[in-house]
């Protein structure tokens, strides 16, 4: 039977970075479900994967969920395996949350991906009239993807972005696709943009919204020295970055920066709507937050980190500060704008239609 909440993760070596990122992990139902498919159970046991980081990440999301138990898991096993894969997360030094974050969706899909080795593609260089044509360019990296990305983690968390490149010399535009796993923001770099507009003169705070972030992710920026190769010549261009296709679950990494950048506060809704954002399935741009990893102290790498996350089952909020596990109840600013929200994680919603 599903459990009201997780159990708490024991702090057995500075190790709050990465009790409070699992418990978001592990608040993703459709990967806890995953991880209990007999298939997926076979490859847990089996001698293959004994070297890998795959079957002790998801034992501990199992085990997380185990309604016979209610006390506190001693994460030693994933952490042990985890400074074997990666030197960067031995000892007891402390960490950043957005590292771990990171080495885990690229080690997970690694591990689990399972590419289609008959039709499998070369992801070779593109003409230039492909690269100008959208269309094209699309074309040819979805071909790539679906016959080289199909693990459980690319189908949650990874999205599509396109960049593009104007010279300013012959106007032309290139294009190019990538996918992306999880968006960071500069909140300091949000905050400066904002400041040069008249209205915020007057009214000065150093708060931005989310939605100031999405937006400034799409403003062009200069490229000087950019070599052209439509008209064979250096010159100046405009670059910038847009979402194309968003994935099931957005993770958000806010980048406070240190120092006086660190005073920049973030303010976020529990429902989101992209809509305005976003190239392809706009019906489907709607989300709604169910983790939250907030962090205390002066960077990343030092300071304490707890996760804040909403039952896939009972639909209420809880805290989960390494061991400590406390009821929260319902979204509230005053609550989840305690400490510096630093990683948010959303899951698409049906919100705007109910």
């Amino acid at each position: 039977q599903p459990r009201e909440h997780l159990r708490g993760l024991v702090n057995i070596a500075s190790t709050c970075y990465m009790n409070s990122t699992i418990q978001c992990f592990a608040h993703v139902k459709e990967l806890f479900v995953y991880f209990l498919k007999p298939k997926i159970q076979q490859l847990i046991y089996s001698q293959e994967y004994d070297q890998k980081l795959f079957p002790v990440f998801a034992e501990l999301i199992i085990y997380l969920w185990d309604s016979n138990d209610t006390s506190p898991i001693y994460p030693n096993i994933f952490k042990d395996k985890l400074g074997q894969i990666n030197p960067l997360f031995q000892g007891a030094m402390p960490n950043d949350a957005k590292d771990l974050l990171t080495f885990l969706l690229m080690q997970l899909h690694e591990e689990l991906n399972n590419p289609d080795n008959n039709n499998r593609k070369q992801n070779v260089m593109v003409n230039q009239e492909i690269q100008q044509s959208k269309k094209a360019m699309l074309k040819h990296f979805a071909s790539f993807f679906r016959h080289n990305y199909r693990s459980i983690i690319s189908e949650l968390f990874y999205g599509l972005t396109y960049n593009q490149t104007i010279c300013q010399s012959c106007n032309v535009s290139l294009y190019n696709y990538q996918t992306f796993n999880f968006l960071i923001f500069p909140l300091s770099e949000v905050l400066k943009h904002k400041m040069q507009s008249v209205n915020f003169q007057s009214n000065f705070n150093n708060t931005v919204t989310l939605e100031e972030c999405f937006q400034y992710n799409q403003i062009f920026t200069n490229l000087t020295n950019y070599y052209c190769n439509n008209c064979k010549r250096t010159s100046v261009a405009k670059y910038a970055n847009f979402l194309s296709a968003l994935p099931n679950i957005l993770i958000i990494i806010l980048n406070r920066g240190v120092g006086l950048q660190y005073k920049v506060n973030i303010d976020f809704e529990e429902n989101l709507d992209l809509r305005n954002y976003v190239e392809y399935f706009k019906e489907s741009s709607f989300y709604e937050l169910f983790g939250v990893v907030t962090h205390y102290g002066e960077s990343g790498a030092s300071g304490h980190f707890m996760a804040r996350c909403k039952s896939p089952f009972e639909e209420c909020w809880f805290l989960y500060n390494d061991a400590i596990v406390s009821k929260i109840g319902y979204f509230t600013k005053e609550e989840f704008f305690r400490g510096n929200p630093y990683i948010l994680f959303y899951k698409k919603t049906k919100f705007a239609n109910q």
